[in-house]
């Protein structure tokens, strides 16, 4: 009786600390950050596509931080070239993390080339894996568990004590003072989500600077790579050729990547007989036909011009060292959303009004919209003779007069409009978008994303006036 008694002891102890271990790994997931659709480096979408992905079925890797995310273009690169290829950048993605995610994607493909982003050789922060703790935990919390990442993560202890395996593991040990910040999305721990883009991240915005000059001295004296850096980066090296594949550097276009960083670049692919494209140096520069003040997003990544142009770029010299097209129904079936979400990303250059309204499906998108009165409605084929606030789903408007707050339960959103003559705002979320003057404002979120992606106002004439 005793000897049945202390089974049963123990078998209460175990399912007590089953539980517990299994409810500590539960409360990480809901307190981890998610990083989705709704993110411009949504790199939690960009991990789930990749364990997607069929085996051996990619051909090229982009690895690099995320100048690399939003200039290679997977769908671009397949649809000029019929290359597969998937972009595993992430934010400030350090040689490390480069070097972890090459080994990690070896367990599922065997990539013919890797395309390298190279600016985070160089010192960026003062820490010893040469980028921010934060960045370092969206490249790894979505990786699965392995070797591979038991490897990495004891990587990062060594070069910082703090950085604990059972942080990793138990995802609740960092992120337990995130329960005040918590939405629903944290809720839903294995979400449904598109990961056509491959990793690519779309991007709209025209730099218009003035501070960018290509590199014409290619003879400077080289920089400093930060040393841990330069160690992983020969780790990659070596793991390329191991593995046959042929390892490409790249820099995108950057206003800090000068002639110091390209010699030192060119300096190592030299030594390594490594192709370099430094898209900064002004040969290169130029026969893309680059602009760097309509061509990128900011002062290091591209939109979606920049992107095709870059993308393009390499997949001539993809072709020409001899990766081979290949069809693919996986590409060939995210083509319609790769190219939707470029077409959502550039509605605010549109300026005529018949235009922008016939460019997208309405169907697609929960429409909010505020009027200043008569000619404002005609542009929506309405009647409405005063200020007016409508709401399209599925296409059909509902017709409020000033002020409208609901929820809409199927897509988590809570809304409000106001509408006067001279004035109009629609609050979706926590965000207020304003209209300051007379004129028909509409904002557009995206029914599959679940975010705005679009806040304009037009005249009585159909003439984008914001």
């Amino acid at each position: 009786m005793k000897t049945k008694a202390n089974k049963n002891l123990v078998l209460h102890i175990l399912t007590v600390l089953v539980t517990a271990v299994v409810l500590a790994f539960l409360m990480g997931e809901v307190t981890r950050p998610k990083f989705y659709n709704d993110n411009y480096w949504p790199l939690d979408v960009t991990y789930q596509g990749f364990y997607e992905m069929e085996k051996d079925t990619v051909d090229v890797l982009f690895l690099g931080s995320s100048h690399t995310i939003s200039a290679f273009s997977p769908q671009e690169l397949y649809d000029v070239s019929g290359i597969r290829s998937f972009n595993l950048g992430s934010e400030e993605q350090s040689l490390l993390i480069s070097y972890y995610w090459l080994k990690e994607a070896l367990r599922y493909q065997h990539p013919k080339a890797v395309v390298l982003d190279t600016i985070l050789c160089f010192p960026f922060t003062e820490t010893p894996y040469n980028c921010s703790e934060p960045s370092i935990r969206k490249s790894l919390d979505p990786m699965k568990w392995s070797s591979v990442k038991m490897e990495a993560v004891s990587a990062i202890h060594r070069l910082d004590a703090e950085q604990t395996l059972a942080s990793y593991v138990f995802p609740l040990i960092r992120y337990h003072s995130r329960w005040r910040d918590l939405v629903p999305n944290d809720f839903r721990l294995w979400p449904s989500q598109r990961t056509d883009l491959k990793g690519y991240a779309v991007l709209s915005e025209d730099y218009h600077g003035e501070d960018y000059e290509p590199i014409t001295d290619t003879n400077a004296e080289p920089s400093a790579m930060q040393e841990r850096m330069r160690q992983y980066l020969e780790q990659i090296t070596q793991l390329c050729r191991d593995n046959d594949i042929q390892l490409i550097l790249v820099n995108t276009p950057y206003t800090e990547c000068g002639a110091p960083i390209h010699a030192a670049v060119q300096e190592y692919a030299a030594e390594h007989d490594l192709t370099y494209i430094d898209y900064n140096e002004a040969s290169v520069y130029e026969i893309l036909g680059f602009d760097f003040a309509h061509d990128m997003a900011d002062a290091g990544h591209a939109n979606t011009s920049g992107a095709v142009k870059l993308t393009d770029h390499i997949a001539e010299v993809l072709l020409e060292s001899g990766i081979s097209p290949a069809a693919d129904s996986q590409y060939e079936k995210s083509r319609a959303y790769c190219l939707r979400q470029i077409k959502n990303a550039n509605l605010y250059r549109i300026k005529n009004y018949d235009e922008y309204r016939q460019s997208f499906d309405w169907n697609d998108y929960l429409i909010f919209v505020t009027g200043s009165g008569e000619n404002e409605a005609a542009l929506l084929g309405l009647e409405e003779t005063g200020p007016f606030a409508a709401v399209y789903e599925a296409g059909m408007p509902q017709i409020f007069h000033t002020d409208h707050t609901a929820f809409n339960w199927a897509l988590n959103v809570k809304y409000s409009l106001h509408a006067e003559e001279k004035s109009g705002s629609i609050r979706v979320y926590d965000l207020t978008y304003e209209r300051t003057g007379e004129g028909l404002q509409i904002v557009l979120l995206d029914k599959e994303k679940g975010y705005v992606i679009d806040h304009s106002v037009f005249d009585s004439s159909g003439s984008r006036i914001q």
